[in-house]
This record gives structure tokens, C-alpha cells and sequence, in this order.
């Protein structure tokens, strides 16, 4: 029984926070994130849509490995690895792909105002509420989070009849039924999101040079010592270095000549630049990425499925080790896994 976790002294992100090993997450249908306890013990999720969560509504359960008590403390003898916690938090691979969309050998996204959804795994069954809330930061193309159009992943409810080995009808060999329990019932919450529906714009950098004339209050013309890569419709930004900070900011180019390029008159500084300035050109670039918001964790009601108690909630923190759950997957070209924190917005 080395091999398989049965106590809060296995619960690291060493050992993968004590759920049974030989699983891959390469393959969606055999997921070590499918695996949890219950007081059956080490059970296997095998999902029979694509749905690999909460939301599904058909699968069937493999105990693996049957241990009295897993999830509780000290029922049977057993140590039990106590409260439920999240071992695991992802974007879920929008094609819904096995291998996934990367491992396949193909990078992807999310389009544009599309359902997605963010993944929580706890390492036992979990009762969560609907409702409870993922926090997502949106994050243009160099990398600088636009906090004002950050979005809310919320938990929805599963609509159909859920089960749950759990309660007085588990202690008789048999799953309790759930008719109308508003949240979903597993190990594998799903948070859903809508993707923007626009794509952020920021200044990439691509030329950094220095003026080498005067540029002088009201003028049109900035002479430079580079203007390669340059092209009407690049933007220009000029920086004093020396007297009053006065500057010219992502200017549009209106045209270009082998040693200057023009501005138009309503972008002029009203001071005049001495030479020698930094002058730097950049091109506007649409682009959002999302990133789950790590240090907030989730926001709600989700209890522990063996003894009612709120699971812990923070993605930062657990068992005193960092949650590293940044495996390559939907829309990057990382590692081969079943997700990643970050999305790409195509």
C-alpha cells in the first residue's frame, strides 16, 4: 500500500497530494484527477461524455483500491486523509480532447465570447454549491493585467439526478440519490466563464533608437538614426531625458523618410526635444490571455462529502506546500498535461 496514499503524512505536492500514482495526465479518460476518496476509498471517474466534471451526467465509478474510512480520520482503523482540499486547478482544454489539444499535437485557445471553464479538483468527493466563484485575469500582450475587465468563473448546477457515496445510504452498500441539489456533486468542480469578447490592445515595442536633431515644439518631423522596421501606421514615442519631462506617446506614423518619420500635427509635443532623445516604435497588437487568479482560490460554499465541513479553500496553500498545478495543455505550447493556468484568446 506504499503506492497509494492513505494519510495526511502523503498529502504534499511531493507525492501529489496522496492520489494514486500510474495515472496520466496526458490522457483526460485515465486522469489521476478523476481519482478521489470516498468511503469505498481510492474510486476512478470514468466519464461517458465529454464533460470530465461535475457537469457530466453519465459515467461509472472503478474503486481501484478499497480503503474503510479514506476519507474521514480514524473510521475502520484507517488515518484517513481528514478534510477535503484542492489538489489541482486548471482551464479545461476547450476542444475537449483526448490526448488534449497540445499533446495531440496541435496549440489552441478559447475564441472569442465562448463558454470555458475553469477546473478545481479536490482529492475527495466535495458537495459545492452553486454559485461559488473563480476569479480570472485578463492580461493584454505584454504581459500587464487590465484589472478592469478581469472575469468571474461561477460553479453552475448540474441538473440531473446526482449520486453520492455518502450519507446513511452509503453505510448500506448503495450511493445516495440527489434530485435536486443545486451544485454538482464530485471531486472535478466546473466553473464556467465567457470568454471577452474583444481582444485587448497594447504597444508592442519592435525598434529602440535615439533622436538626432531637435525636435522643436509643434513640429511634425522626428529624425532618427534608425528607422528600421518602421511603416505608416507604426507608433513612435519620444522621451525627454533631460530639463522638463515632456514626451510624445505612441504617436501615429504618417509616413516615413530614410533618416525621420512624420506625425500628425494633433500628436506634436508643445516643448521642444533636444537630440539625443530615446525615440521608440512600436505596433499596436490585439491579444488576451487568461490566468487563474492563484492567490484568491474560490469564493463559495463546498463541503466535505464525508463529513459536511468546508473544504479548504485556498489554491496557494496546502498542507504546507505550494499548489503547483501549471501543466501544459489548452492554448499553450508547454509541457504535455491535462490543462494550465494560463488561456490564450484567439
Amino acid at each position: 500500500m506504499a503506492l497509494w496514499g492513505i494519510s495526511t503524512a502523503s498529502e504534499t505536492a511531493a507525492s501529489k497530494y496522496a492520489i494514486p500514482k500510474f495515472q496520466l495526465e496526458t490522457d483526460r479518460n485515465t486522469s489521476p484527477w478523476n481519482t478521489f476518496a470516498d468511503v469505498r476509498g481510492w474510486v476512478q471517474r470514468r466519464y461517458k461524455t465529454k464533460e470530465n466534471s461535475g457537469l457530466s451526467t453519465r459515467y461509472f465509478d472503478e474503486v481501484l483500491v478499497p480503503v474503510t474510512g479514506i476519507n474521514s480520520t480514524n473510521l475502520g482503523g484507517t488515518t484517513g486523509i481528514g478534510t477535503a482540499g484542492p489538489v489541482a486547478v486548471f482551464f479545461e482544454d476547450p476542444n475537449q480532447a483526448s490526448p488534449i489539444s497540445v499533446g495531440g499535437g496541435g496549440t489552441t485557445g478559447i475564441a472569442t465570447n465562448t463558454t470555458g471553464y475553469v477546473h478545481v479538483v479536490f482529492n475527495e468527493l466535495v458537495f459545492a454549491g452553486a454559485g461559488s466563484t473563480v476569479l480570472i485575469g485578463t492580461f493584454d500582450v505584454t504581459d500587464r493585467e487590465i484589472k478592469s475587465t478581469a472575469i468571474v468563473g461561477t460553479a453552475v448546477s448540474n441538473t440531473g439526478t446526482q449520486y453520492a457515496w455518502a450519507g446513511p445510504a452509503a453505510s448500506h452498500g448503495s450511493p445516495n440519490v440527489y434530485t435536486n441539489f443545486n451544485g454538482q456533486i464530485t471531486n472535478r468542480v466546473a466553473f464556467a466563464f465567457t470568454s471577452p469578447s474583444t481582444l485587448l490592445t497594447a504597444n508592442v515595442t519592435f525598434l529602440s533608437t535615439n533622436s538626432n536633431q531637435l525636435i522643436g515644439a509643434g513640429t511634425t518631423n522626428i529624425w532618427v538614426n534608425s528607422v528600421a522596421g518602421v511603416s505608416v501606421g507604426s507608433s513612435v514615442s519620444v522621451s525627454s531625458i533631460s530639463g522638463p519631462l515632456f514626451s510624445i506617446t505612441n504617436a501615429p506614423v504618417v509616413a516615413v523618410g530614410n533618416t525621420f518619420v512624420q506625425i500628425g500635427s494633433a500628436s506634436t509635443s508643445s516643448v521642444a526635444f533636444a537630440s539625443g532623445n530615446p525615440v521608440t516604435f512600436s505596433t499596436a497588437t490585439n491579444g488576451t490571455k487568461l490566468k487563474i487568479d492563484i492567490p484568491r482560490g474560490f469564493v463559495g460554499v463546498i463541503t466535505d462529502g464525508s463529513n459536511g465541513v468546508g473544504v479548504i479553500s485556498s489554491f496557494t496553500s496546502q498542507f504546507g506546500d505550494v499548489i503547483l498545478r501549471n501543466v501544459g495543455g489548452a492554448g499553450t505550447t508547454a509541457a504535455v498535461g491535462l490543462g494550465t493556468t494560463t488561456l490564450t484568446v484567439r
